[in-house]
């Protein structure tokens, strides 16, 4: 494994290459700028395996529909909200203090056409069916973490912060009953509906600001059972 310690990365384009990066290890590294796995054809997205970041910081780096493998993240340090634009992920941890993070199934917003975006979401669905687990954020010390594109029973997770909610009882609308007028977990709800997905994770960010709100209203949903016994 090749180790980076304490280096500074910008400007990295990787574009419609099929490249495999692997085998990395990045240790208190920092990434200005740059966007990894940049494609509108499956067949030329990038695939990340065997990768550790630990304690890095991302400016303005971003992660596009990328296939990623056995990878780990151990701290990381945003100054932006963290953009994964269509990727997949396989045995993927997300440990330690993080910073706002959001994982979409939009490929590329403003760019792709619905045929496109169709390509990407069934290749996406095809690889989930091999794939054991997805992502372990149970670990995670988020201030601000979305998951829109994961199958929610692939994600490992911490129960009490994380909870899940199929779109059959998002569908039944009890939750719309209940008091989350201090949370965004009403948007998120309504957004799953029109995704059209079959389950979300809601994650209540141990080191977001609203944390405790956001928390109580994972209880309501719980206690309502909206939100998956666990």
């Amino acid at each position: 494994m090749k180790l980076f310690e304490n280096q500074t990365f910008q400007r990295f384009q990787d574009r419609n290459s099929a490249a495999v990066f692997s085998d990395l290890e990045f240790r208190e590294c920092h990434f200005l700028s740059g966007a990894i796995s940049i494609t509108l054809d499956p067949k030329l997205r990038s695939t990340i395996r065997h990768v550790k970041l630990i304690r890095c910081e991302n400016t303005g780096g971003s992660l596009w529909p990328a296939i990623l493998e056995d990878v780990m993240v151990d701290g990381l340090k945003t100054h932006r909200l963290f953009q994964s634009w269509g990727a997949v992920f396989k045995h993927v941890v997300l440990k330690g203090k993080i910073g706002r993070v959001m994982f979409s199934a939009a490929v590329y917003p403003g760019k792709a056409t619905k045929e496109q975006q169709q390509a990407f979401d069934d290749a996406n669905a095809a690889y989930y069916k091999t794939v054991d687990w997805a992502m372990d954020i149970s670990e995670g010390e988020f201030e601000e973490c979305e998951i829109q594109c994961v199958p929610a029973h692939l994600v490992k997770r911490d129960p009490e912060t994380q909870v899940v909610v199929t779109r059959a009882k998002a569908a039944r609308g009890e939750w719309r009953r209940l008091d989350l007028s201090k949370t965004h977990w009403p948007i998120s709800l309504d957004f799953l509906l029109k995704r059209g997905d079959q389950d979300v994770v809601l994650v209540a960010p141990k080191r977001g600001k609203k944390f405790r709100d956001l928390l109580a209203g994972l209880k309501l949903l719980r206690d309502a059972g909206v939100a998956e016994p666990n």
